[in-house]
């Protein structure tokens, strides 16, 4: 697996000025190197004795995609979120989050019952299209 240097961290961190290439918040210190295609990785468990369980990467698959031109700068949460979804599954997976609080949050309910939430049917778009487009 690459490991980028400091130097393409620098250039990607100021891909996108210091922010999510997805949600456009700013990155801070612990920002993700984010696969755009993913790559997948093949970890085995192994139980220590006295120290519980470790897993360590054994392998890769679709490693043509550990290349530079394929990464974003991501938060956290957007790489988390993201995980190995291509940007139209991952986009399919934001936009149900909506209805899938609807059905499992009373809080939700309640504040949209009240006036204090508003669903829109907009289709998600990343920052970056965002920004390619001249809108953010």
């Amino acid at each position: 697996m690459k490991r980028l240097t400091k130097a393409e961290r620098k250039e990607l961190f100021g891909m996108f000025d210091g922010r999510c290439a997805y949600c456009g918040e700013e990155l801070g210190r612990r920002w993700h190197a984010d696969h755009v295609k993913a790559v997948f990785r093949r970890h085995s468990l192994t139980k220590q004795p006295g120290m519980g369980y470790k897993t360590q990467l054994v392998g890769a698959d679709r490693i043509e995609n550990d290349a530079l031109d394929n990464f974003m700068p991501a938060c956290a949460p957007c790489n988390l979120s993201k995980a190995t979804y291509t940007l139209d599954q991952w986009r399919d997976v934001l936009a149900g989050y909506v209805g899938a609080l609807d059905r499992n949050t009373p809080t939700y309910r309640m504040a949209k019952k009240h006036g204090l939430i508003t669903e829109t049917q907009i289709k998600v778009e990343f920052y970056f299209e965002k920004l390619a487009r001249g809108a953010a």
